[in-house]
């Protein structure tokens, strides 16, 4: 009976115990803690947050909403996850509330750590920012929408700026870019709600990275961006620059940040022979200075500070070397792009080098195309030529031809006579981005048009047209006979078939007589018998003239 009497004792108390641990762990549940064990299953983890690096603790700032670890190493270890509260205290369990609001978190980690050391002297403790807090933050001025916006304490200025550029429904990009031509990028102003101010400048930002141009927001932050002067209120750097071009112009510019503004020297930039310009204030004058940068940088000479209008041109090194290169396809070994010298590397040289000819390359329709005007001069070399004072009957005609030179220009040369009978003078220089051509001997002419059966015929030496269309199957009952022509496979130009001789790889083209209405031959008949009639009548007139 002593022994049942124990048992049941022993299960009352182990009873108790777990309905006391129970009711702990619902009101730590409440509180949002759990002891290790528990949390392995329920730690909070953050969000993804589009972080650019790191987040650095001496100049990120704790604020409402920030989710903070704090983490006491002991056995049983206690691992908390925190909010910290909107009076901006952070409440931890068995130690009390700390007030961290507007300190950085190396700050905040190190009140957190003496408070807790006040208890727990020998266990190791950490802090850690698990998840920042969302921030509202107004932007205005030369914005597309202003207004307040939400956005993450990891956000910097630039974020603001751009969610305040996204337009609405309403809004077209038009719009947008009309508010991007004014917007201010190097003078913005970022307010704290303490009444601090910062100047932002997106523009030495991306140049330096330095945080300071470009701040992390807080909550509270008003972001404010000014109108620029795109015209007046400028520098200029231009030549061997990473980045040249026209620069808004901030206060306390320098030289040296102009260079920085400009993403540095390219590699064949003349450091040592920089030209300074500035204008006086009545901009009737210009003066010129040449400075070495690599004795600014020495201390040798001053990096003054720069003034609106002020420009910087990077001279450059001589540099002959370019990449100039030919391209040949069709009938050679070795079809492709192959290098050459610049005014020195001959036709017969680029031949050489893809290995010659094949035995099936038709020497008389080979080619050689050069473009001279660049793609982006096309649209303007277009409207000088339509300047000239073509007549009407040319225009048509004129155009046409003026289209296929800017397009291809043909180099005269001869195959033949150059690599069979040995013309040197038909060994031309080769310019940048020539096309050489070379296709297959057809040995056949293509009859088309108004034939009984068009297609290819077999070539044959010294054959006139009519052999050729009788081949075809003879001309159709629509056929114009008198207007057949020969297109020439090289220059596609039409002639005549007693203006050439037919050669391999030729076109014979027979066109169509016209269908034209009963109306069309009236018509005709008509003014015939006007000009017949006018005709009688002069003659009627000199036939009384004349009589005695």
């Amino acid at each position: 009976m002593k022994n049942i009497s124990k048992i049941f004792l022993f299960l009352l108390v182990v009873s108790f115990s777990i309905s006391q641990e129970k009711q702990q762990t619902t009101i730590l549940d409440e509180l949002g803690l759990f002891s290790q064990e528990k949390r392995v299953q329920n730690v909070v983890q953050p969000t993804g947050v589009p972080l650019e690096s790191t987040i650095n603790p001496e100049k990120y700032y704790v604020g409402p909403s920030d989710l903070i670890a704090v983490n006491i190493w002991m056995s049983p270890p206690m691992n908390f996850s925190l909010n910290v509260t909107p009076e901006g205290t952070l409440i931890i369990p068995t130690i009390g509330e700390v007030m961290i609001s507007d300190l950085t978190l190396a700050q905040a980690k190190v009140k957190i750590l003496n408070e807790a050391r006040k208890k727990y002297l020998s266990a190791e403790i950490t802090v850690t920012l698990i998840k920042p807090r969302p921030i509202i933050v107004t932007v205005t001025g030369n914005v597309l929408n202003a207004g307040l916006y939400t956005l993450s304490s990891v956000d910097r200025t630039t974020k603001a700026i751009e969610e305040a550029n996204k337009p609405s429904r309403l809004q077209t990009q038009g719009d947008l870019s009309d508010v991007i031509y004014w917007m201010s990028l190097r003078n913005i102003v970022l307010k704290h709600r303490e009444g601090s101010q910062d100047r932002v400048d997106i523009i030495k930002f991306l140049a330096t990275k330095e945080d300071k141009w470009n701040p992390y927001l807080r909550e509270g932050d008003v972001v404010i961006v000014p109108r620029k002067n795109p015209t007046k209120n400028v520098i200029g750097i231009y030549g061997e620059i990473n980045a040249p071009g026209r620069y808004e112009y901030a206060d306390g510019d320098s030289l040296l940040d102009a260079i920085k503004i400009g993403m540095g020297f390219t590699r064949l930039a003349l450091s040592d022979s920089i030209e300074f310009s500035r204008q006086n204030v009545s901009g009737t004058a210009l003066s010129t200075t040449i400075i070495n940068i690599d004795d600014v940088i020495a201390n040798k000479q001053p990096n003054f500070p720069l003034e609106p209008g002020d420009r910087i041109v990077v001279k450059a090194k001589t540099e002959l070397r370019e990449h100039y290169r030919v391209t040949i396809v069709g009938e050679v070994l070795y079809p492709g792009t192959y290098p050459i010298t610049k005014n020195r590397t001959k036709l017969s040289e680029v031949i050489r080098q893809a290995g010659g000819f094949t035995e099936f390359a038709a020497f008389k329709s080979a080619s050689l195309n050069r473009r001279s005007i660049q793609t982006k001069e096309v649209e303007i070399e277009r409207l000088l030529s339509a300047r000239g004072g073509v007549s009407l009957e040319d225009s048509l005609d004129y155009f046409l031809e003026t289209e296929l030179r800017l397009r291809k220009e043909i180099v005269n040369v001869d195959f033949e006579k150059l690599f069979i009978d040995a013309d040197s003078s038909q060994d031309i220089i080769l310019q940048d981005e020539d096309y050489i051509v070379v296709p297959s001997i057809k040995k056949t002419i293509y009859v088309f048009g108004q034939v009984v059966t068009p297609g290819h015929v077999p070539f044959i030496q010294d054959m006139s047209s009519e052999y050729y269309i009788t081949k075809a199957g003879g001309f159709t009952d629509r056929a114009r006979k008198g207007d057949m022509k020969i297109i020439k496979s090289k220059t596609k130009q039409w002639l005549d078939p007693d203006e050439t001789t037919i050669e391999d790889g030729d076109y014979i083209w027979v066109p169509k007589d016209p269908d034209r209405p009963f109306a069309y031959y009236m018509t005709i008949a008509s003014q015939a018998a006007s000009v017949l009639s006018v005709v009688i009548g002069i003659a009627v007139v000199i036939v009384q003239v004349t009589k005695p």
